[in-house]
């Protein structure tokens, strides 16, 4: 039986877009926040999320803008990012009557979430600011969930679509097949990624205008 040579080398950065945050801003993207929560986000038990946080430190919207400038993922860019990994999690081959065909095919993802955490949140005197903060914070949460939820889509679908995958008279010409599939799924995932994206960014300005 041939080794299972298929590797899903598809990795993205997904980076919500920091917004400046002076303290009129600031207010205005919390309450912004609060009306985006109904993105659906619900990820698969199969999939392995991790969460990391960076601290940020200060007593006014001014001050945070400051500190995930300077300690937020992307270099400041982003207030929240998620890195996804596509991982074959079961896959080998079945060789029957001088044809190889797939016998299993199934991905998970890998996923490291990086978000913010205000530390002085509790303290503070401005309970404007500290509503503000909970739906920013609520909302980039779930922003990236949604992020991995299209990519276990993705994950599914190269399985099934793998599995479909008429047999072959050699495992390496399959593997050759499924690359092509791979390569298209990739291509697909990209673009719904930054089609959520640029969806987002116009629904939040619209609310700001």
């Amino acid at each position: 039986m041939a080794t299972a040579a298929i590797s899903a080398k598809v990795r993205r950065k997904r980076g919500w877009n920091r917004i400046q945050m002076d303290k009129r801003h600031f207010a205005r993207i919390g309450l912004i926040a609060a009306a985006a929560l109904e993105i659906a986000a619900c990820t698969s038990t199969q999939s392995r999320v991790t969460t990391t946080y960076y601290t940020i430190r200060g007593v006014s919207g001014e001050d945070l803008d400051r500190e995930i400038a300077a300690k937020g993922p992307l270099k400041g860019h982003a207030l929240a990012s998620a890195a996804i990994k596509f991982v074959p999690a079961a896959v080998s081959y079945e060789e029957s009557g001088g044809k190889c065909s797939y016998r299993e095919a199934k991905f998970r993802i890998e996923a490291e979430m990086t978000l913010p955490r205000w530390q002085e949140h509790r303290q503070s005197n401005d309970p404007d600011l500290r509503i503000a903060w909970r739906n920013l914070s609520d909302y980039a949460r779930q922003h990236e969930e949604h992020h991995i939820a299209i990519a276990e889509k993705y994950a599914a679908k190269i399985g099934k679509e793998l599995m479909a995958l008429p047999a072959k008279s050699t495992c390496d010409a399959l593997d050759k097949s499924a690359q092509r599939v791979l390569q298209k799924n990739k291509r697909d995932h990209n673009r719904e990624q930054l089609a959520f994206d640029a969806a987002e960014q116009k629904r939040l300005s619209a609310l700001f205008d």
